[in-house]
């Protein structure tokens, strides 16, 4: 097996190692200290994993290095992330329809595009049913505080038990396409590893508090590996000095929506809005333009 083998398999296997000594955290921690932990998670890798996206796309775009390119870049993803944040005030139901749809995508994109490429219809779907049915499988393990969180949001109410058919419903879809691509691709050995995955992820949500869940699958599962995709893209390869190019690269963004956060949070803070409904309406505006540039990185 080559270098870049053996890497891709040594964070494999130290994200197992990692979603296995979080759920034991689970199980000895009280809820609150969870949610402690997994704002601490999220805050850190989760929020950086997105911080060099304008790099990323200078990168990609083959832009001039100089300051009016970076300035036009930084001022149009602000805009962006504005846009959302306003489409969230106006239209909260749907901006929330539409978030969820497009961080299913993209999570399933993130876990399956090394090993299946992104050029057909059917690898698409497979992401976005992939992607969909795990969020479902953590709906569904925290119905109650989901429902409560979208009725604050989009001040509608939604039946709890829709989590767990959407769940059976998204995993026929999953395993019916995964099963047709497979096929064609004889990459069966894949799809054990995967059913055993989702066996991991099921057990996790039911034993984890939601926040915590959420941030078990989303830094360990999704935001890490984008961060050694993201590093290998602009160093050539995942080391720890590279990794340090890329949060020195990206410390002033990363800082810059940590305090758009905090203000936020003291802003709403005497409302009734929840602070894990304003969280996801935050990362739900950062997470739109992020998804667009790491769709166009995966293109070649």
């Amino acid at each position: 097996m080559n270098s870049k083998g053996l890497e891709i398999l040594d964070l494999k296997n130290a994200m197992l190692v990692s979603t296995f000594f979080f759920l034991w955290l689970a199980v000895y921690f009280s809820d609150r200290v969870e949610e402690t932990l997994g704002f601490l998670l999220i805050f850190s890798f989760g929020i950086l994993h997105g911080s060099n996206d304008l790099e990323l796309l200078k990168r990609k775009a083959s832009f001039g290095r100089g300051s009016r390119s970076h300035m036009g870049l930084l001022l149009a993803y602000i805009g962006f992330v504005l846009a959302m944040a306003l489409l969230f005030s106006w239209i909260p139901l749907a901006t929330l329809a539409l978030f969820v749809l497009i961080s299913a995508y993209h999570f399933g994109e993130q876990h399956w595009v090394r090993r299946i490429g992104i050029n057909g219809f059917l690898q698409k779907g497979i992401y976005l049913s992939y992607g969909l049915l795990v969020l479902s499988l953590l709906f569904q393990a925290h119905p109650q505080e989901v429902v409560e969180i979208i009725r604050q949001i989009s001040g509608r109410e939604i039946p709890a038990g829709y989590f767990g058919w959407s769940s059976l419903f998204f995993l026929l879809v999953f395993l019916a396409s995964a099963l047709w691509n497979f096929y064609w691709t004889q990459a069966y050995r894949y799809l054990l590893y995967e059913v055993f995955l989702l066996g991991v992820f099921f057990v996790v949500f039911h034993t984890a508090s939601l926040l915590w869940a959420f941030a078990i699958y989303f830094v360990v599962w999704h935001s890490i590996p984008s961060l050694a995709d993201q590093i290998r893209i602009l160093y050539g390869q995942f080391s720890l000095h590279n990794g340090k190019k890329y949060l020195k690269a990206s410390l002033v963004y990363w800082l810059g929506a940590l305090a758009t956060l905090g203000l936020a949070f003291l802003y709403f803070s005497n409302g009734d809005y929840g602070l894990l409904p304003l969280f996801f309406s935050f990362l739900a505006a950062i997470t739109f333009p992020h998804v667009l540039v790491i769709a166009r990185l995966y293109k070649g």
